[in-house]
């Protein structure tokens, strides 16, 4: 059976001699596996559409395992994104979180709005990228049913880190602009975040580890 499929590609690897993998990060059907024949040869016109970050419509066709892809558009390519190594690095973070919590198989609907939203908002630099990251990683967390909160970490964090965190499950990431946090209330919320993510993840995102020297 084909399908139009719109989802975000989280992750490729090559596959045999001409073929690629991909992982989409759709609405409807959460995380899937997708087998992209032949489009490593230097003729096909698809081959630049499979690239990690890339917002698509997708033609699939569902096999047992996985889906086969026919053809596809692209909705957003995020170019600027490619432009900074800063940019990228956070976009990259963005997606292989969703990578690490996202189930195949399982639509997860307000996951995948925050994913795109958060794209969308890093690639026009509407939003301070750390204060857009804290908010990503505060609803990621609580999406995936990890508390975000005081009683839940095993160190102390001010009451105004404790309500900023509260604002950020609750507000839409393109509102969250207004805030205007001290650089001691941001390392507060990433410390917290932090240690939920060590402690809840199975992986741990390698994009990470870079971001800590950015």
């Amino acid at each position: 059976m084909q399908e139009n499929i719109k989802g975000v590609i989280l992750k490729t690897m090559d596959y045999k001699e001409k073929d690629k993998l991909m992982w989409v990060f759709t609405e409807q059907y959460g995380k899937i596996s997708v087998i992209c024949k032949g489009v490593r040869s230097p003729k096909n016109k698809y081959q630049s559409l499979i690239r990690p970050l890339l917002f698509g419509d997708f033609q699939l066709y569902r096999g047992k395992t996985m889906y086969s892809f026919n053809e596809g558009m692209v909705i957003s390519s995020f170019s600027k994104l490619s432009t900074s190594l800063e940019l990228l690095t956070y976009g990259s973070y963005y997606v292989e979180l969703i990578d690490i919590v996202a189930f195949d198989g399982d639509a997860q609907p307000d996951l995948y709005e925050t994913l795109v939203s958060a794209l969308y908002l890093l690639e026009s630099e509407a939003i301070e990228m750390s204060l857009l990251t804290l908010a990503y990683e505060v609803k990621i967390l609580s999406l995936t049913g990890i508390y975000v909160g005081r009683e839940a970490i095993p160190f102390k964090i001010s009451e105004r880190a404790v309500n900023i965190i509260e604002f950020l499950k609750k507000t839409p990431l393109p509102k969250i602009q207004v805030l205007k946090l001290d650089e001691t209330t941001i390392k507060e919320v990433k410390t917290a975040t932090s240690y939920l993510m060590n402690e809840s993840f199975q992986r741990k995102p390698k994009s990470l580890k870079f971001l800590e020297y950015m």
